[in-house]
């Protein structure tokens, strides 16, 4: 299957965090088990992470999340880009895993001896970023697993963190900021935002909704830069709310007269001849 291309729709800065943040994530998984007091690093980004939440939903996995970087920027190369499975989506298979990883790493930490070992780098220190690295490492051999038998964001539909983040997200229903609009009435059915989408969402079951409330929207704008014409908008906190054909707000019209949609369409076409 070809491979999945996105118009590039962030900024430098956020591109540049993003191939940063893969350097951190294996420092964490490898360096970690040489030094296990980087686990540490993980634990910071486990709350950083919730604490985003609450104003922008999953906009931490579709752009700030190094794991999720990892799997988008290289991962996507190799994968066979077959459709999730569907027990995936199922929001009891959602709640298990993040009952067993968090009962888990919860068990860990209640259990750690109460004499540190001399030997153990960073003493209480390294015993809890331990247990942090070991969950970090595990949850990325499974991230890559699930990418060579599905997609790229396979494993970000059954992360615990991503679950986490959407019922988050649920709680703060009625707040606009950070979610991705719909159209209808602007809307070709030609299926571009689908393809584009990392997270395999039928972004059209969405149109008469207003809004896609899919549970795996992680923000990322993929959909809104790739629909030709004005059927989704980011509102507040996805990672682009401007065209990046035109460079002005969607909707708006340039001096020139010419509409968003007649700049997008004129640009694609220049790209096919």
């Amino acid at each position: 299957m070809a491979v999945r291309t996105v118009p590039q729709h962030r900024s430098p800065a956020l591109e540049a965090w993003r191939r940063i943040s893969i350097v951190v994530l294996f420092v964490v998984v490898i360096g970690g088990v040489i030094y296990p007091p980087l686990g540490l690093v993980a634990a910071v980004m486990m709350v950083t992470l919730l604490g985003t939440s609450i104003f922008r939903g999953r906009y931490w996995c579709g752009n700030l999340c190094p794991r999720g970087s990892f799997l988008d920027l290289l991962m996507r190369w190799i994968t066979p880009g077959r459709r999730f499975p569907a027990f995936l989506r199922r929001l009891r298979v959602r709640l298990v895993i993040l009952i067993l990883l968090m009962s888990a790493m919860a068990y860990s930490l209640a259990t750690l001896p109460v004499e540190v070992r001399p030997e153990m780098p960073g003493g209480i220190y390294g015993l809890i970023g331990a247990i942090f690295v070991r969950m970090c490492l595990i949850t990325t051999l499974g991230a890559v697993f699930m990418a060579l038998v599905s997609q790229e964001r396979a494993w970000c539909a059954v992360c615990p963190m991503g679950t986490l983040q959407h019922l988050m997200d649920r709680a703060r229903a009625g707040d606009a900021r950070g979610r991705i609009l719909t159209n209808a009435a602007a809307c070709r059915d030609c299926a571009v935002c689908e393809r584009a989408c990392p997270m395999d969402i039928p972004v059209r079951e969405y149109l008469s909704v207003g809004e896609v409330t899919h549970p795996d929207c992680i923000r990322c704008g993929a959909c809104v830069v790739a629909c030709p014409t004005d059927a989704l908008r980011c509102v507040g906190a996805c990672a682009t709310d401007v065209c990046t054909v035109c460079e002005d707000a969607q909707g708006e019209e340039r001096a020139d007269g010419q509409s968003h949609e007649d700049r997008r369409v004129a640009a694609g076409a220049g790209e096919e001849a």
